[in-house]
């Protein structure tokens, strides 16, 4: 038997000891903890904890920064974070061996960099040299939830784990397939894993955990908190004030006011603790549970402290609240222009004086060992993170993504920013810098693609990128090579020997070797019958360019035609004959006919991808210049814009702006 039951969850706490001693002895399951908010699955997982020892690994998924959901876009990140403590905790082997291990499929959730891959001196190879063994095994990330179940199960090989994951309903779906993978082996292994979910939140925001816990298999691992009967209020009260002696009105009163959540309740007896309104004999004053100012909060007792913190101190947790309600000593310092160590004192004297926040000691974040702190209490990171003023917020949101940027330019491995970017987009989102978010997504998508996340990657572009897609023409490839575009439009059969054929025409268009491309391909036309739509109108529209090239006006338009008149063609790829068409009438000396032709691709372009727009934009500042329009330097400077915001000085160079 464990410790002493948690007061009122009796119940709960003996299905969960009988858990851990199977697991003691080898044989491990999935609990999921499902409950609504304050009714204390944080404490059970703070009992379990305590009751397992060094045993247990205790992680949290990262709540949202404003309105984004920075866990929901990090594939594998709670089991990245566990494995991080597993691996500091152990001197078995390096971090570098993690990640041979799992063939990097889980660095994007362990962001470490430099020398810090290694945690055991004796292993010392170069990193360069780590890069180039470790290309090897790039296929391994399309294999990442089957890594991550094998890393797993090789360590509890080695020590039994209990991993305990609060806030799990803000986990991303690849950490959901790895319960799935693990459950029907779980029981012949020393693992034990407790998901603490949010059952409101869930439903709102995680389809597939919500799906998961639906499934009849999971069944017999749920368990859940509901509200607390009138005696198990009595129980949790009386481990509060063991000589309670409320009248049986005030009980009622008190588990009618509360809805028998334990959060509210433990509130109440402590705002009434510090308010004086308890007895030495355990009774209550007169009207207690009457006063009007306890139906206003369900956190009278937080409400009382968050009134007597200082100014000083409502500046420091205003600043820590704005990373998340886990922060870290190093973006503190940032924020304040202080060394780590002086923000470390001011917030170790927070700490001592208001016991809003607590130390969880040393973390990797944003690739930078620091000492990671936490908000103890929901209400007093709510309240601080809504203290400022909206410029104020917005002007902190700023100050945050542009610490991280320099983070993320210095990364030396794509991994590391892969996993920067998420949280760059969320705080710049809060600033309203809509090009950083836009520009950030992509590389979280790319890094979910690379992890074989194509969920998560598709969620971004179709979700999260659509709220871009207005914002602005943005670059992705240079403006006069209408063929980069052309290679995206082949889309769904990337990494087939057509794209393959594809690249090489591109790549011998803009080599000058226009002969050569329009060869091959008439010949892949001739030859490909079952091509797809998005196929064969790239393959013509390279046809077309290279007849461009070459001075083939007619030719050039018969296949601009012959695209046309494929059905269900993309409105991707009607820009793109739009652009080309420009360019034809560019090259034929009739620059009014391309500009008319290219403001109605502009038009198009506004709801397209990046390197759609970017062309777009491109061709008409040179049909522009073309014929001496004026208004071209509005157009450059929007192109300078962007470009310099993404880093693109080739295209500059190349578009001359």
């Amino acid at each position: 038997m464990m410790t002493a039951v948690l007061p009122g969850r009796a119940e709960v706490c003996s299905r969960l000891d009988r858990d851990v001693q199977r697991w003691r002895q080898g044989h491990g399951a999935i609990i999921v903890l499902r409950g609504e908010a304050g009714m204390g699955k944080t404490s059970v997982l703070d009992w379990m904890a305590t009751a397992i020892g060094d045993e247990a690994v205790r992680v949290d998924c990262r709540p949202p920064i404003g309105s984004f959901n920075v866990s929901g876009i990090q594939p594998l990140q709670p089991f990245g974070y566990a494995i991080e403590q597993l691996y500091v905790q152990s001197e078995q082997a390096a971090k570098k061996r993690l990640a041979m291990n799992i063939g990097m499929s889980l660095l994007a959730s362990i962001p470490i960099a430099g020398d810090i891959f290694y945690a055991v001196k004796s292993v010392s190879q170069d990193l360069s040299e780590y890069k180039r063994d470790t290309s090897a095994l790039q296929h391994k990330k399309r294999a990442a939830v089957d890594e991550c179940v094998a890393t797993l199960t090789r360590i509890v090989a080695q020590r039994p784990v209990a991993l305990l994951v609060d806030d799990a309903h803000w986990c991303d779906s690849q950490s959901v397939d790895v319960l799935r993978h693990l459950l029907p082996r779980i029981a012949d292994l020393p693992l034990l894993i407790v998901w603490a979910v949010d059952t409101a939140s869930s439903r709102r925001v995680n389809l597939p955990l919500q799906s998961m816990m639906q499934e009849s298999v999971f069944q017999d691992s749920l368990v859940g908190l509901p509200s607390l009967s009138a005696d198990a209020v009595r129980d949790l009260v009386r481990s509060m004030v063991p000589n309670a002696a409320f009248t049986e009105r005030e009980w009622t009163l008190l588990h009618d006011r509360t809805a028998g959540t334990p959060g509210i309740v433990r509130e109440y007896i402590r705002y009434l603790q510090q308010t004086s309104q308890v007895a030495s004999d355990g009774t209550l004053a007169d009207g207690a549970l009457e006063t009007p100012g306890l139906s206003r909060s369900d956190h009278p007792a937080t409400d009382v402290a968050l009134h007597s913190v200082s100014a000083d101190d409502a500046a420091v947790l205003t600043l820590a609240a704005a990373e998340g309600r886990e922060f870290t000593a190093f973006m503190v310092a940032a924020l304040m222009n202080q060394d780590v160590l002086t923000a470390i004192r001011t917030l170790r004297g927070v700490t001592q004086r208001t016991g809003m926040i607590k130390s969880l000691g040393m973390r990797t974040r944003y690739g930078v060992k620091t000492t990671v702190y936490t908000f103890t209490q929901t209400a007093a990171y709510t309240h601080f993170l809504h203290y400022a003023e909206y410029e104020e917020r917005k002007h902190l949101h700023q100050r945050i993504g542009e610490i991280l940027s320099r983070e993320y330019a210095s990364a030396e491995l794509d991994e590391v920013r892969q996993h920067l970017a998420s949280f760059i987009a969320a705080h710049s989102m809060e600033a309203d810098d809509t090009d950083t978010v836009e520009r950030m997504l992509h590389v979280s998508a790319e890094g979910a693609d690379d992890m074989g996340a194509n969920d998560i990657s598709t969620y971004i572009r179709t979700t999260l990128l659509s709220d871009y897609a207005q914002a602005s023409l943005q670059a992705a490839v240079p403006a006069a090579s209408n063929v980069a575009d052309a290679e995206v439009s082949a889309g769904t059969s990337a990494g087939t020997p057509v794209q393959t054929l594809i690249r090489a025409i591109a790549d011998a268009i803009i080599g000058g070797d226009a002969l050569t491309a329009s060869t091959l391909a008439t010949a892949a036309i001739a030859s490909s019958p079952q091509l797809l739509a998005s196929e064969r109108v790239t393959l013509l529209s390279l046809a077309a360019r290279a007849s461009i090239e070459l001075s083939l006006w007619a030719e050039a338009e018969a296949r601009i035609d012959e695209a046309e008149r494929i059905a269900d063609i993309s409105q991707r790829d009607r820009c793109l004959l739009l652009n080309l068409r420009a360019t034809l009438a560019l090259r034929q000396n009739d620059a009014a006919h391309a500009r008319a032709l290219l403001y109605e691709a502009s038009r198009i372009a506004a709801a397209l991808p990046v390197n759609t727009r970017i062309v777009t934009l491109g061709n008409i500042i040179l049909t522009l210049r073309e014929l001496g329009d004026t208004s071209v330097e509005r157009y450059e400077r929007s192109l300078r814009r962007l470009v310099s915001v993404r880093g693109w000085s080739g295209m500059r160079a190349d578009l001359a702006v």
